[in-house]
């Protein structure tokens, strides 16, 4: 089939597709519930929880976007930025691009409804490291899957853990106001410096990184240099 029929005729496809249940797709609907506008165009939307939804945290989701369907410009995947145990689901997101997605976000209201699928991801906490201490280090948007880590943790008790978070604002500060021995709030330019004196103060951590790919690489590099092994680093590409 030609490319420009396949263009033509995807619309179709959804559209018939919805109408007939996303068969092979369970779709939960949330409503939201509140808004929250962290800085510029960051905002966080607070979400009804349904008592069938089960993740574990650090993981994400595919969300469908406010009054639209499931197709190819209406569905991202969106990071959970609560834990488990939390009563309510809460994602995240940079509404700058203006993407048709987006767009749906920026004009969304308290009780509109969004739909989630798929859960996915393996940027969890290593089942076999019990009694590391654990090294988070978040850029910018990135830091909605660790914060969902970092409450899970609490609400656990262990292991014992410390965040570098870098950014040009930061999310979540009234969560961090509790740990301010534990969390170096960064820039691009101190992120490192933050970086080197949270790893004097830990031996042997497990690190979890989650940020733009450039990010990645650049914390990837510095940590190998510090010595930290390859195997005790996990990442998550998180370009909002």
């Amino acid at each position: 089939m030609p490319e420009w029929l396949k263009r033509l005729l995807r619309p179709a496809y959804f559209r018939i597709n919805h109408w007939r249940g996303n068969p092979g797709q369970e779709i939960y609907t949330l409503a939201i519930r509140e808004i929250i506008h962290e800085y510029d165009d960051v905002c966080t939307f607070i979400l009804d929880r349904p008592a069938n939804l089960n993740f574990q945290a650090g993981q994400y989701c595919h969300v469908i976007a406010p009054g639209a369907i499931l197709d190819n410009h209406h569905v991202q995947h969106i990071s959970f930025a609560n834990a488990p145990h939390e009563d309510r689901i809460m994602i995240s997101m940079d509404l700058a691009s203006g993407s048709r997605f987006k767009r749906r976000f920026q004009k969304a209201a308290i009780n509109d409804t969004l739909g989630l699928f798929s859960i996915r991801g393996e940027f969890i906490l290593d089942a076999d490291a019990q009694g590391r201490p654990v090294l988070f280090i978040a850029g910018g948007i990135g830091i909605a899957p660790i914060r969902s880590l970092i409450s899970h943790i609490e609400a656990q008790g262990t292991p014992e853990w410390s965040l570098v978070y870098a950014g040009r604002n930061h999310l979540y500060k009234d969560f961090w106001s509790p740990f301010t021995g534990r969390v170096s709030l960064a820039n691009r330019q101190t992120v490192f410096t933050s970086i080197e004196a949270s790893l004097q103060r830990c031996a042997a951590p497990l690190v979890y990184v989650c940020g733009s790919g450039e990010f990645l690489r650049d914390i990837n590099t510095f940590l190998v240099a510090q010595g930290i092994p390859v195997e005790s680093i996990h990442t998550e590409n998180f370009t909002d």
